[in-house]
C-alpha cells in the first residue's frame, strides 16, 4: 500500500478494465492476532503478531470495488515484515483445471492469460484450441473441426446447445487466425472464455463429479444393504447358538 498526500492507494488488477491499475482506499480496518496467545498474555510487549489490514478500495478508472487483505508479521517497535497481499473481492474468475486433460487445461490457461494482458486475438484462438483438445480427448479425431464437433454431439458427449457454442468458438477462432481485417474486441474475447469454460466444465469437471457422485451413492446403498442383511441374520445365528 502506498500513500500520496495522505491518500492511500493499492495496485490491483481490475477485471472490469482488464488491466493493472491503481485503486484508492476509502476505508480500512486493522486486526492483530498474536502468533502465540500464551506469550501475548505473559509478555505483550515483545510478542509477535500477525497484522491483517483490510482495505476497501475503488478502481481509479471504473470505480469497481475491491476488498484487499494485506498481512504483516510484526513485533511492535522492532520489525514489520510483509507476508502477502490478496484480493478477497472480486474473486479471480477462472475455473479449476483439476481433472481436466493436459491438452485442454494448457490451452485454457493460455487463453485466460492472453485475455488478462489484452491480447484478444490470441485469446480466442486458444479458445478454439480448447475445442480441438475437447474433440481429441473424447475420441472425435476424424474430419475437420466442424465434423468432429458433430461426432461429439451424436455420441452424446455434448448436447445441441453446447454444439452451437463450440461451433461459434470455432468460427471466431478462424476469423482471428485468418482474417487480417477483423478486430476482436474485449467483450467478444470475454464471451469466448465464458463459453469455453461452460463446455469444459460440462465435458470434464461435471461429468467426472457426477460419476463420483453415482459411485458414492452406490457404495452407500451397498453398505446399507449389507447392514440390513447382517442385522436380519444375527438373531437367527444367536438362536442357533443357544440351541
Amino acid at each position: 500500500m502506498t500513500e500520496d498526500n495522505e491518500t492511500k492507494t493499492l495496485d490491483v488488477f481490475c477485471n472490469q478494465c482488464n488491466l493493472q491499475t491503481t485503486a484508492r482506499v476509502v476505508a480500512a480496518h486493522i486486526k492483530k492476532t498474536p502468533v502465540n496467545s500464551h506469550e501475548a498474555l505473559s509478555d505483550p510487549v515483545d510478542t509477535p503478531y500477525y497484522v491483517s489490514e483490510y482495505a476497501i478500495a475503488l478502481c481509479s478508472k471504473c470505480e469497481t470495488v475491491f476488498l484487499v487483505e494485506s498481512v504483516f508479521y510484526e513485533i511492535p517497535g522492532e520489525v514489520c515484515a510483509p507476508q502477502g497481499v490478496s484480493v478477497l473481492y472480486p474473486s479471480e474468475r477462472k475455473i479449476s483445471t483439476d481433472g481436466m486433460p493436459e491438452t485442454a487445461s494448457r490451452a485454457y490457461v493460455a487463453a485466460t492469460r492472453s485475455f488478462q494482458v489484452g491480447l484478444y486475438e490470441p485469446c480466442v484462438i486458444m479458445c478454439r484450441k480448447c475445442i480441438e483438445a475437447l474433440c481429441q480427448e473424447l475420441g472425435a479425431k476424424k474430419g475437420n473441426l466442424k465434423e468432429r464437433l458433430g461426432q461429439l454431439q451424436k455420441s452424446g458427449h455434448i448436447d445441441q446447445k453446447l454444439l452451437t457454442w463450440a461451433d461459434e468458438l470455432r468460427l471466431i477462432g478462424n476469423d482471428a487466425a485468418h482474417d487480417l481485417e477483423i478486430v476482436i474486441e474485449q467483450v467478444d474475447a470475454l464471451n469466448a472464455i465464458e463459453f469455453v469454460e461452460a463446455i469444459l466444465m460440462y465435458a470434464f469437471s461435471l461429468t467426472r463429479k457426477f460419476e463420483e457422485f453415482k459411485k458414492r451413492r452406490a457404495s452407500k446403498a451397498a453398505g446399507n444393504k449389507r447392514e440390513i442383511i447382517r442385522k436380519g441374520v444375527e438373531p437367527k445365528n444367536a438362536s442357533n447358538k443357544a440351541n
